[in-house]
């Protein structure tokens, strides 16, 4: 496990030099692969929804209320990618750098775990902005997105790599190995995008199994977005909103708890 001791003491302030140093290293990483990068951001997801609008879309038809069946789902495909994104660069690729020792290397500049925290979010968030511009782009040409959408579908993706990097941040902070990092996906991330209203409404899952599915952190992301895309927004998406601000009030300093543990001496 890698440890390190930390030169400037932790106040809880976060100085943007310091984050911004961080996350301009991972912008530069992630631009140097940036060949591979475009099949992550554009060619998985445009497949997928390719074949599930035009392919599960013909045997639904239309939806009442939604319109067709891939203007249902266009929106939850576009919140889901953007959640693999956040979550991955998060626990994966964090986990990467405390295994070559990058923290312990920042942390002897003037950077705090709280730094590292934040500009580790602030990556999610980057990245779940650049999927969501991405698939929501595609989803636009075909007609099932209105351009006029955009701007609010971006709104949720802040907040899927808030909350979703806090996961993914947890999941690298207490993953002894990279084999079991691997549960990060197999018991969060898949679970959440087929049960979360990504594909079907909530409302045709069984009874017991509806609240379950309501208070999963993906839900409420999945609802705003669809709403932001149909323009049809109500105290339902109020609710929402304010479970996804609690849901990152409580990850952000857990993960910053769990990471110092992790890093610290």
């Amino acid at each position: 496990m890698t440890t390190a001791t930390a030169l400037v003491p932790e106040t809880g302030f976060i100085r943007w030099r310091s984050v911004h140093a961080i996350w301009w290293r991972h912008l530069l990483a992630l631009s140097r692969v940036w060949q591979v990068a475009l099949t992550w951001f554009v060619i998985e997801p445009a497949v997928v929804l390719l074949a599930v609008a035009l392919g599960i879309g013909q045997l639904v038809g239309e939806m009442e209320g939604f319109g067709t069946y891939a203007m249902f789902v266009a929106p939850g495909i576009v919140i889901g990618t953007a959640m693999f994104h956040a979550i991955f660069e998060c626990s994966w690729s964090t986990f990467e750098r405390i295994g070559q020792s990058y923290y312990e290397t920042a942390l002897t500049a003037p950077v705090t775990i709280h730094e590292i925290v934040f500009a580790e979010l602030l990556f999610a968030v980057t990245r779940a902005l650049i999927s969501t511009v991405a698939v929501a782009g595609f989803a636009i040409a075909f007609g099932w997105i209105p351009l006029s959408a955009l701007p609010g579908l971006m709104l949720v993706s802040v907040g899927v790599g808030t909350v979703f990097g806090g996961i993914g941040l947890l999941f690298a902070a207490l993953s002894p190995s990279m084999h079991a990092l691997s549960l990060v996906f197999t018991l969060v991330a898949t679970p959440l995008y087929f049960f979360s209203g990504t594909f079907f409404p909530i409302s045709v899952l069984p009874d017991w199994l509806q609240p379950v599915a309501w208070i999963a952190p993906l839900t409420p992301l999945v609802e705003l977005a669809r709403g932001m895309a149909l323009a049809d927004l109500g105290w339902v998406h109020v609710y929402c909103g304010l479970y996804v601000l609690g849901l990152t009030a409580l990850l952000y300093p857990l993960a910053v708890r769990l990471m110092r543990r992790r890093l610290m001496k």
